[in-house]
């Protein structure tokens, strides 16, 4: 399937009145930076806008204060007038650099680049099945940085970056050595071209603690620890790297928490922009387009006080039993700004407990995942809080829930949320140019909602055999069919009593204990990270290595793949234990705690319907989505003949442009769109979506939207058989009230047309 994307509805409100119809609209909760979805000239010139107005504002008010210096209630009022200005402004100069950093990396590769040392590692004797193949391994950076020679690569977790000027992908991981960063010019092969080791990563004493350690050569020191989950702006070329209390040889309690901002522009030659200590350091991921930073984890935050995480202020929490989310605004990489209230409170039953890792569906909710379950929030928008039944906006500082609760594991009532952690999920979706069914049939007849259902890691990492805490973590399917209004933020829940915890159901669950490609009963066995392509889950298993589960019956999760490789002491060959399994771009990436990255290809048709968003930790709009195959050969007999290549072609003409929108009057506008259609398919269908979190379905104009939704969405034409530079009739229709307000500017919106078949 190809999609052409970029076609741009385009409508001017016509200004009618005196000039007082240019005053700005006062600021509302829908112009709150932390509700913004992504960084736009819009959002810029809407927060200088409102800066300027209070500017006025202080201006008067200080000068009526001059005039009646007497007078505490001018003097208080004009204090008050100058604060909301002073942060209006801070505010606007924040939006402003976000957006001064956008780039699209390095303007061409570096001519003969020193490469940093980099080892590959051997795959001899590599367990898999047919439908796998091994293709390469590096190493990147040591696991030691004071041992430069060791074969372990150590990688807890990586990334993805499209870099435009290069017209290539890069990856990136990051683990006890530090972030490494390869070109995918030769995705079958990546070339380490640059890195920051532990050596650039420590940090001076400060208020949170002692100065990072020498890392002494020969010495077994661990520098940085973990990052496990690394999340990127792909947009502004920049890893986050968050920083557990037990890097540089601590341990809980002590140790320090924080964030790292690598500025990977020039991937040959990173560097570190800004550490920022934030009371939480697991792992981290962007939210709202990496406005923002959601810092999680782990147990402790370096409180120096077992059992008692502490706050910003420092206030140490024994009611909490880990560390929950912290909110830091990045917009300003040099001058990051973490709030002081936490989010995702009382995740277990009201319970404040551990929060591991965040993720970010298609639709740009934010699911957490931790002990006491996974809960999904709303981090930008106007949405009905299930939990008061009042309509609020969602910020990325104060998240509006939607849905979640605890995930039934196999621990004891009374382990529950001690041992087996809920590590991270993946909420299915379905993006509008999806026109397969909205539900699923299963084997037994059951019919299941796609969009309610959530896949979970849950971690215990025994050996196979094990039943410690119920035995080895697995990965789950479940629904969140129930759980939409608010049942797991009930306030009568609690996390002590087994009969007032609230969870969601539990579908099947897979462990790869017994299955072709494990290792026996001693190797470490627990589920990790994962990511999802269509009806495909691959997933990292610790020593089992990495396993490609099929999920399309969720109620009978199947075996399709494996792969790990086994150590060799006569040789040195290092075994697997895969920490994450990484889709990309028609290959599969390995990031292993031991060998470093190993690439695969997955040589087995992709099964259901590939998203147009890859989405893990964050969903980035600029990674490159997965590759599709569309084209088949054709010949008839053995004499003269040719071949015709499986084609669609959607090529657009101009943007769409509605007349000028006439304010007070009711009315409908028209606008049409070209566009040339050859398929040489069976069937097809031309399907046009808007794409967008932000007021789906409705023209937007900076912060405001129409109140009316635009028509002509949906399927456009289909073809029951090839067609060549066929002109579909594409019309969009926009209704106007004569009481819908309308802001002065242009309303506009990108929607995706795509041209898909299913008998190529």
């Amino acid at each position: 399937m190809r999609s052409a994307l970029g076609a741009l509805l385009t409508a001017t409100a016509l200004l009618v009145g005196s000039s007082t119809a240019l005053a700005a609209p006062p600021a509302g909760p829908a112009d709150e930076a932390a509700t913004q979805v992504k960084t736009t000239a819009a959002t810029v010139a809407r927060a200088k806008e409102i800066a300027a107005d209070l500017k006025t504002a202080s201006d008067a008010a200080a000068a009526a204060a001059a005039a009646d210096p007497s007078n505490v209630d001018k003097q208080a009022a004009a204090a008050a007038a100058a604060a909301k200005y002073a942060t209006a402004q801070a505010d606007a100069d924040a939006e402003q650099k976000s957006l001064d950093g956008v780039n699209g990396g390095i303007a061409a590769e570096p001519t003969n680049p020193t490469l940093p040392a980099d080892f590959s590692n051997p795959a001899e004797g590599q367990v898999k099945s047919d439908n796998i193949e091994w293709l390469s391994n590096s190493r990147g950076l040591p696991n030691q940085s004071q041992n430069p020679n060791n074969k372990n690569g150590n990688y807890a977790g990586a990334t993805f970056m499209k870099y435009e000027n290069l017209g290539y992908d890069f990856l990136l991981g990051d683990g006890t050595g530090g972030l490494s960063i390869w070109s995918l010019k030769n995705p079958e092969k990546p070339q380490f071209v640059g890195g920051v080791d532990s050596y650039k990563l420590r940090q001076p004493a400060d208020a949170h603690g002692a100065a990072d350690p020498d890392l002494v050569p020969g010495s077994t020191t661990r520098g940085f620890y973990e990052g496990e989950n690394p999340t990127v702006d792909s947009r502004r070329k920049l890893a986050f790297l968050a920083r557990d209390p037990r890097a540089y040889g601590s341990a809980h309690p002590n140790g320090r928490t924080g964030l790292y901002i690598i500025d990977v522009s020039n991937p040959w030659k990173p560097e570190v922009v800004t550490y920022h200590w934030v009371p939480a350091g697991h792992t981290a991921t962007c939210i709202n387009d990496c406005r923002y930073i959601w810092s999680v984890g782990p147990a402790n935050n370096g409180s120096k006080v077992n059992g008692q995480p502490q706050d910003v202020a420092g206030v140490l929490h024994p009611e909490w039993s880990g560390v929950p989310a912290f909110v830091t605004d990045v917009r300003d990489v040099k001058h990051p700004y973490t709030y002081a209230k936490p989010v995702d409170m009382g995740r277990n039953n009201n319970k404040t407990a551990y929060t591991h890792s965040v993720d970010v569906d298609q639709n740009g909710l934010a699911w957490t995942s931790g002990f006491g379950g996974i809960r999904g929030y709303y981090t930008n928008g106007k949405h009905k809080d299930p939990t008061t039944g009042v309509e609020r906006q969602a910020t990325a500082t104060d998240p509006v829930p939607y849905a979640g609760g605890g995930v039934p594991t196999l621990e004891t009532p009374e382990q529950y949320a001690q041992v087996s952690v809920e590590h991270n999920s993946y909420h299915r979706t379905q993006a509008a140019s999806d026109t397969s069914p909205a539900t699923i049939t299963t084997a037994a007849g059951r019919t299941i909602n796609k969009t309610d259902l959530q896949y979970v890691t849950q971690e215990n990492t025994v050996g196979c055999d094990s039943t410690s805490g119920g035995g080895a973590g697995r990965f789950v399917t479940t629904s969140l069919a129930g759980s939409y209004d608010g049942k797991a933020w009930d306030p009568s829940l609690d996390a002590a009593d087994p009969n007032k915890r609230y969870f969601i159901e539990k579908l099947d669950d897979y462990t790869p204990r017994g299955l072709p490609g494990a290792t026996g009963g001693t190797g470490g066995c627990s589920a990790h990270w994962f990511t999802v392509q269509g009806d495909l889950v691959a997933i990292g298993f610790y020593a089992q290595g990495t396993r490609i589960l099929d999920v399309s019956d969720p109620t009978d999760i199947k075996q399709a793949g494996y792969f790990r490789v086994p150590a060799n002491q006569a040789t040195g060959q290092l075994a697997s234990n895969t920490s994450a399994v990484y889709w990309h771009n028609g290959y599969v990436y390995v990031a292993d705690y031991t060998r470093g990255i190993d690439v695969l290809r997955w040589k087995d048709p992709i099964k259901g319907e590939v998203q147009p968003k890859v989405c893990w930790n964050s969903c980035d709009d600029s990674q490159t989505p997965a590759k599709v195959k569309t084209s088949v050969d054709t010949t008839v007999g053995n004499g003269p003949g040719g071949s015709v290549p499986a084609t669609l072609s959607l090529t657009l003409g101009a943007p769409a442009t509605f007349p000028a929108f006439v304010p007070g009057v009711g009315a409908t506008y028209t606008a049409k769109a070209d566009a040339t259609v050859i398929s040489t398919a069976g069937d097809a269908t031309l399907t046009v979506a808007d794409p967008s979190t932000t007021a789906n379905g409705h023209l937007v104009n900076g912060a405001f939207s129409l109140p009316q939704p635009l028509q002509g969405l949906g399927v456009v034409k289909t073809y029951t058989g090839p067609v060549s530079n066929d002109k579909p009739n594409i019309t969009f229709t926009q209704a106007i009230g004569a009481n819908d307000a309308l802001r002065t500017g242009t309303y506009s919106k990108t929607l995706t047309f795509t041209l898909s078949t299913t008998n190529p």
